[in-house]
């Protein structure tokens, strides 16, 4: 069976066909967003056909920036995705190609490739972050997504661990690398990125290592609130702070233990994800039945 996933991010869209869970071709281009909605479906129509010209796919999934309605397939106000608000993707995409189309929060779609076939495989609760410009995640139980009353479930992102900062403190605020690369500019000037931070870390600069211990506090903080909350067999941790800095996740669970019930200790479990940066295509694909 060959399905099509995409991923549209603020920066770039990506769109890839797949035998099963094989990825056999794949496009990107620049999202452009600024230029607004149309000009994204048409590059998508375009790209669509290159992965697939003899129209082999017998649906497409796509994986979008939150917030999303996904019952009415449409853009909601997702911050990066400016002038895109009531945009029905689904519906447009699917009348263009003439295929059924899907349309998921994409850091939920990602979390769906790494239950299934990725990190969290044969795990039967996973709980899935990622860390990248944003925080987003996903709860996947007995293989399938948990989207919560109102398709909101595990925006983890906007979970408080810092009562004492302003606006609110949530994790996304102190421990995002839209965060980090702010705190690194601030700190070693406007030219530097977030790796930057990292680089002056493992050379022992002060500042540097007080922010990275900071962010293991604010990140360990949601983890434990977590599993305090519906106890994950997995935690499976993704985006491109984790993904390029691994060594991140082995330094969690110590902190992590530490704020958790005694007879819970041993049951903690944390895992970098093993799609890399095109889980959310995997998991875009996996919604197409």
């Amino acid at each position: 069976m060959y399905r099509i996933g995409i991923d549209i991010g603020a920066t770039n869209m990506r769109v890839a066909l797949f035998h099963l869970d094989k990825l056999v071709a794949r496009e990107q281009v620049e999202t452009e967003a600024a230029l607004g909605p149309v000009q994204a479906l048409e590059k998508l129509v375009k790209m669509v056909g290159k992965v697939d010209p003899e129209d082999l796919a017998i649906g497409i999934g796509i994986g979008a920036p939150g917030p999303l309605d996904v019952t009415k397939g449409i853009f909601l106000d997702a911050p990066n995705l400016p002038g895109w608000y009531g945009f029905s993707i689904r519906d447009e995409l699917a009348s263009r190609l003439g295929i059924p189309v899907s349309l998921i929060n994409d850091a939920k779609a990602a979390s769906l490739a790494e239950a299934r076939i990725g990190a969290g495989r044969g795990y039967d609760s996973v709980q899935y972050i990622t860390v990248s410009t944003g925080i987003g995640g996903g709860f996947i139980f007995g293989g399938e997504l948990f989207s919560g009353n109102h398709g909101h479930a595990s925006e983890v992102g906007n979970m408080i661990v810092d009562v004492r900062s302003m606006p609110n403190g949530t994790v996304e605020d102190m421990c995002s690398g839209s965060a980090l690369l702010n705190t690194c500019k601030r700190l070693f000037g406007e030219d530097k990125t977030a790796a930057e931070l990292f680089t002056q870390y493992e050379a022992n600069q002060k500042e540097a290592r007080n922010v990275i211990d900071q962010w293991l506090q604010h990140f360990g903080a949601a983890i434990t609130s977590i599993i305090q909350v519906i106890d994950p067999e997995v935690f499976v941790l993704g985006g491109a702070v984790i993904l390029q800095n691994p060594w991140l996740v082995e330094k969690l669970h110590p902190v992590v233990t530490k704020q958790v019930y005694t007879s819970m200790k041993e049951n903690v479990q944390l895992k970098v994800a093993s799609l890399g940066d095109d889980a959310g295509l995997y998991g875009a694909a996996l919604l197409v039945k």
